[in-house]
């Protein structure tokens, strides 16, 4: 699978914290009226017992269930709005600045008087992903109304490939804790039949699931084939228009592959030469990055190509005069082209088993 082109610039905030953990949550709702929390103001937490003194309500209950999940998230930023006429608008902008990559709706299901609100959430993370500077790449997680079977309410703008919508029959958020489970993993892991704790007693039937599956939907379940009782998730899809993008685990693991890239590569800026031993450097801080990521099976395989170093590489009296003038070109310029090519195989999410008995 492609990697985009991207781009280092030297004025990037992405470099404050190059070993950013890729599971921090922004959670925003409202509050009941026992909360002292500023109206959109960012607070964060590392444990569930300290959101109960300044949250209360939604946004508290959110916190804890998010925590509540093994292996969990580390880190929480919880964002009031306020109770009477929410400015959700004024409240994703606060996290659009913060260092997170899964942003949620506390207790705030998809339904006809929501939709609007949750466009505002799939809005924000394709436009702070896309345009809010190196590292703000993000998802959201946001949950249908309890025992909503109608995959139809995921339609026009809430279709987005950063977009993890979940089923499911529960009185809790059902989105703080599948936003709590996918924190506690690192991006390319799958979130297929990953265990979610939440309290849901009945599931849902097979034709309903059917129903989930066509559209992209993901769906708390308790397999036949677990020992005991247990909840999981059902799928681990994105809710994409890219029909390479399926799963939610591929944007996260392209956010991290671009992330680690541009981190190793501004060392660059202002130091290598736009030389053959330079480019030669710069392709080596590349593969340095993607290189373990290979051995460790994150990825399959990768291509680093600087498209001007196979003209440096070549005996200078075998070039034109159009790619000496394209040489001097870069170096007047300074500014020079790579594309990375990374193949990314992910897990197995069906297996057909044929007993043929003889």
């Amino acid at each position: 699978m492609p990697v985009r082109y991207i781009q280092v610039n030297p004025k990037s905030e992405l470099f404050v914290g190059a070993t950013r953990a890729f599971g921090n949550i922004a959670i925003v709702g409202q509050t009941d009226n026992a909360a002292t929390a500023a109206v959109n103001v960012p607070t964060v937490f590392t444990d569930p017992d300290s959101a109960r003194a300044p949250f209360a309500g939604n946004v508290a209950r959110a916190v804890a269930l998010a925590f509540r999940q093994s292996p969990g998230p580390t880190t929480i930023y919880a964002v009031r709005v306020a109770a009477a006429n929410p400015d959700w608008d004024a409240a994703l902008e606060e996290v659009a600045k913060l260092d997170v990559q899964i942003v949620l709706l506390a207790n705030t299901p998809l339904n006809a008087y929501n939709a609007a609100t949750v466009g505002k959430l799939a809005a924000h993370v394709g436009s702070v992903s896309n345009t809010g500077g190196d590292g703000k790449e993000r998802i959201a997680v946001a949950m249908l109304a309890k025992d909503a079977t109608d995959p139809a309410i995921v339609a026009g703008t809430l279709v987005h490939e950063r977009m993890y919508y979940v089923a499911h029959r529960a009185d809790e958020d059902a989105a703080a804790a599948v936003a709590g489970v996918i924190a506690g993993y690192e991006p390319h892991v799958s979130m297929l039949l990953k265990p979610v704790n939440v309290n849901m007693i009945e599931t849902f039937t097979d034709g309903q699931i059917d129903a989930f599956d066509g559209a992209k939907i993901n769906w708390l379940t308790d397999p036949v084939l677990f020992p005991g009782r247990g909840l999981f998730l059902g799928e681990g899809y994105a809710a994409p228009a890219d029909p390479t993008k399926v799963y939610i685990d591929v944007v996260r693991t392209l956010d991290d592959v671009s992330f680690r890239l541009k981190a190793a590569l501004i060392r660059a800026i202002g130091n290598f030469r736009v030389d053959r031993a330079g480019l030669r450097a710069l392709q080596t801080l590349a593969r340095a990055v993607l290189s373990p990521l290979e051995a460790q099976g994150v990825i399959e395989s990768f291509t680093v190509h600087i498209p001007l170093l196979s003209l440096l590489d070549r005996d200078p009296a075998s070039l034109t005069a159009d790619e000496i003038a394209h040489i001097n070109g870069v170096q007047a310029t300074r500014r020079i082209d790579m594309a990375t090519m990374v193949e990314y195989a992910g897990a197995i999410h069906r297996l057909r088993i044929d007993l043929v008995f003889k």
